[in-house]
């Protein structure tokens, strides 16, 4: 008990340290609150639990990473999570490991993708704008509607977690120009990179054009082009540690139907958003995207966002005009009201991506439509406005005042937008209900065809059989055993020739064996099913979705830059020592 009484000095010492940043937490806590109450909750995207039941699966079966999940496609497996962003899982999955079940990591990881946003914002704007400024332009960040959106309606985690790195990576880019020596940065942006690789996909492609400007930015007003070196370099790290996802995804998509990901529903022609959706409504639902304005879901900015954007650079438009020189931070001239104009004006570009009037842009850049739903844009609109309102704080205003003027601010900020801070309902439900019956069917089904091997030539329409079948001649199978890509049995085929057929796609990297020598095998015409054929009497079949060229290269090239990184980070400790 004394030495419990002795640490009190301490910790009342930690905390006074950082204060605003407990200060930031205690402001966003009323945003996660909801996540945590009893029950499950519906959701657009209602595949989490599924996702990590099957990684789960893949990593007590050995295989790590995991890309083939046995249970989708109707019970037949395919390369989810070679395509999937599998930033989000792996921590999710750690918690299961220790005891926590499948709902509470997924409740965690929604909270944390709020949390570490608004912490990521604050240190990307503290940097320009102090403290207060970081305060201010986190909690805008975090209690955007489209921030809830992501979440509270759609369910999207990856969406989530990408809308999480954007400030760091901002900020190690900075860093990295401004303060070239410093290994640190170096690793801290390799990392950001890496896990905005490995988050979502879209938003890494929308966001990588501003930040390259942005690098091309600092690089000018510092007068530091040489930095484009180590930016050149750490690019490549952040490409190595994500290699395990990021180049199968380049390099082997041709091997499963992406093409369903751009027609029908999920064309981007029937995704847009109109300028009263974005700046104006106070719409809130928890229906889908449909064609028209009539949508079942909010695609709003903010209206204190926007508001607090525009003001911004109307500001430093006032102090480029009238002010010949000028005193911001670390650096003297005109760079910080050039770089507020530069944000806002990435925030009205994406905003015009977003609307119908920018439709030639998407025809033209095809790998746009990947996104889908231009209204996806809004997160980077929302994450723009936010960062360039933080330099709200710098505006000359007595001191006096500007702590109620803040203060006001931050709850009208808060008060305007908790309201869109809720799930639609919750719900009493067991992790065996949740993983059985209706409910197993519609998760095994779900999205079937994205991520379908080509040798599938459409989705199943029943379940998977549950033991090999024989196509041709007759006979038994016996001690069939399967994992989350594997399968073996015995089968005894009476006749001179059979053909068996698996429960199991074609897909690269497939390896059967016969009695242990590999044999090549048939693609049943129908859906894409591995025949293999025996001769008469007891065999041995083996059959395992194992490495391709690609995807060793891939796991090879990832486990290289992780020591990479570790050697780094030695030598910055020895360094720093």
């Amino acid at each position: 008990m004394r030495y419990f009484f002795q640490l009190i000095p301490s910790f009342i010492k930690l905390f006074w340290r950082f204060r605003l940043e407990f200060l930031l937490l205690l402001l966003l806590l009323p945003a996660v609150a909801d996540i945590f109450k009893p029950g499950f909750f519906p959701m657009h995207d209602d595949l989490q639990v599924f996702r990590l039941y099957e990684i789960h699966k893949c990593l007590l079966d050995g295989q790590i990473p995991c890309r083939w999940v046995p249970d989708a496609g109707y019970g037949y497996g395919y390369p989810l999570m070679e395509f999937y962003p599998p930033m989000p899982y792996y921590p999710m999955e750690l918690m299961v490991l220790l005891g926590a079940g499948y709902f509470l990591p997924v409740k965690v990881m929604f909270a944390l993708a709020f949390l570490l946003s608004g912490l990521g914002m604050y240190l990307l704007a503290k940097e320009f704008f102090g403290r207060w400024g970081g305060i201010l332009a986190g909690v805008i960040y975090v209690y955007s509607p489209y921030h809830s959106v992501d979440i509270f309606v759609r369910g999207a985690m990856n969406e989530g977690w990408g809308m999480v790195w954007f400030p760091f990576v901002l900020l190690y880019i900075y860093r990295l120009i401004t303060k070239e020596k410093s290994k640190t940065n170096f690793i801290l942006l390799s990392l950001a990179l890496a896990l905005q690789f490995t988050s979502h996909n879209v938003m890494t492609l929308v966001f990588a054009p501003t930040a390259i400007i942005w690098a091309i930015f600092w690089m000018w007003k510092t007068g530091k082009f040489m930095a484009v070196k180590n930016l050149f370099l750490v690019g490549l790290l952040g490409i190595g540690l994500s290699a395990f996802f990021f180049i199968p995804v380049v390099l082997e998509q041709k091997f499963v139907h992406v093409d369903s990901m751009t027609v029908g529903y999920f064309n981007y022609l029937a995704h847009f958003a109109d300028i009263k959706q974005l700046f104006l409504s106070r719409f809130w639902g928890y229906g889908g995207s449909t064609w028209g304005p009539e949508d079942g879901m909010s695609f709003s900015i903010g209206h204190l966002q926007w508001i607090g954007a525009v003001l911004a650079a109307l500001i430093a438009l006032i102090r480029l005009s009238f002010s010949r020189k000028l005193a911001d931070g670390p650096w003297r001239g005109k760079s910080l009201p050039m770089m507020i104009i530069m944000l806002v004006a990435f925030g009205f570009i994406y905003a015009f991506l977003t609307h119908s009037r920018s439709n030639f842009i998407w025809e033209r850049l095809s790998i746009l439509q990947f996104a889908q739903f231009p209204w996806r844009l809004v997160a980077l609109i929302v994450f723009y406005f936010s960062f360039a309102s933080g330099y709200l704080v710098t505006v000359s205003i007595p001191k006096m005042v500007r702590p109620i003027l803040f203060a006001i601010f931050i709850i009208c900020i808060i008060t305007f937008n908790i309201g869109f801070f809720h799930f639609e309902r919750h719900v009493r439900i067991t992790t065996q209900e949740k993983l059985s019956s209706l409910q197993w069917e519609l998760q095994v089904t779900g999205g079937i065809f994205d991520y379908l091997p080509r040798s599938a030539p459409k989705p199943p329409g029943d379940p998977a059989f549950t033991i090999p079948q024989f196509l041709v001649g007759r006979g038994g199978i016996l001690n069939f055993l399967a994992g989350s890509n594997w399968m073996s049995f015995d089968v005894n085929s009476s006749t001179p020739v059979a053909k068996v057929m698996l429960p199991l796609y074609t897909f690269p990297g497939l390896t059967t064996r016969v009695d242990g020598a590999k044999v090549s095998t048939e693609i049943d015409p129908e859906l894409g099913r591995v025949v293999v054929t025996v001769t008469q009497g007891v065999h041995h079949v083996e059959s395992r979705i194992g490495y391709t060229t690609v995807r060793l290269f891939s796991d090879l090239l990832t486990l290289f830059s992780i020591l990479l990184l570790f050697k780094l980070i030695s030598d910055d400790r020895k360094h720093s020592t």
